[in-house]
């Protein structure tokens, strides 16, 4: 078994078809046949079943494939190892949620940062990869306590609604949340869902909040009137926004990049951390992009 035949199989895999595959791969579509074809054989076992509407995975199949997806991660890792170690060319895997992927690119972009592709994930999600698939994570979500980490920007959280609901705030220059606690308000779930829900917990009555998977889709709800959206995003749809503040002080986030202590190349990547802490710090550019 070899990776070009792994390759083959977990993108056949993946779309359900040779001819798909073979597309993706630049290849002719008997070539990865044969490869398929050589693979059951080396491994005794059927890995598809083949139907006129494609192909999908039997039961050895699939966990070819969870194991396949790793050993190729492998691969990947050791190149990056060989080519830091011994090639003086570093090229890290990042994983972060759908708008943050824009800051990274205007990073990258900027300051030729050694970052060679983005993995977009839920907030969530993205310490359970540190181990396998990507080298650090950037997040608004605190990284665990076992973590190498560093805090690469503090970003404001605003309130934004409908210009009629809006003007119940007049002349204000914030709005308190507590002003918000008969109001349903909308946060993606992020570091911002936990800043909001902590802010929210003390005012006597059950917060109404909706959580859903990003900010702007806590803006979209809030263009049609379902509730105040609180995000970090600069203001679209419509949207009207003012600071949102708790007790008297504005709230916020952090956003931390994090990574396995014991990676390769930490060293390297506490660098790279620090590089992205000085961007966000002296570039403004990324603030029209910014992500929950």
């Amino acid at each position: 078994m070899d990776r070009r035949a792994l390759e083959y199989f977990e993108t056949v895999a993946r779309l359900g078809s040779v001819s798909g595959a073979a597309a993706e791969m630049s290849v002719t579509q008997p070539a990865i046949s044969k490869q398929i074809s050589r693979l059951e054989a080396e491994l005794a076992v059927r890995l598809f079943h083949r139907t006129p509407t494609g192909m999908s995975t039997t039961a050895a199949g699939q966990v070819l494939l969870e194991l396949g997806e790793d050993v190729l991660s492998r691969f990947e890792r050791a190149e990056g190892i060989i080519k830091s170690r011994f090639r003086g060319q570093s090229s890290f895997r990042i994983a972060c949620p759908h708008s943050t992927a824009d800051i990274l690119a205007s990073f990258i972009s900027a300051r030729d940062a050694p970052i060679v592709d983005v993995e977009i994930l839920l907030a969530n999600e993205l310490d359970g990869v540190l181990d396998r698939e990507v080298d650090m994570a950037v997040s608004s979500l605190s990284p665990p306590r076992s973590r190498a980490q560093l805090p690469v920007a503090t970003i404001p959280i605003t309130v934004q609604s409908q210009p009629d609901s809006n003007a119940r705030f007049g002349t204000a220059s914030h709005v308190d949340l507590e002003s918000l606690k008969d109001d349903w308000v909308i946060v993606a779930r992020s570091g911002v869902q936990v800043v909001v829900t902590k802010a929210m917990s003390g005012f006597g009555t059950p917060a109404m909040i909706r959580d859903v998977s990003t900010g702007a889709m806590a803006q979209a709800l809030a263009a049609n009137g379902h509730g105040h959206a609180l995000v970090t995003e600069p203001a679209r749809f419509g949207l009207q926004t003012l600071p949102a503040y708790a007790d008297n002080r504005p709230l916020e986030i952090v956003h931390h990049a994090s990574w396995d202590a014991t990676h390769y190349a930490s060293d390297e990547l506490r660098r790279l951390a620090r590089e992205l802490r000085q961007f966000m710090t002296d570039d403004w550019e990324w603030r029209q992009t910014t992500s929950s």
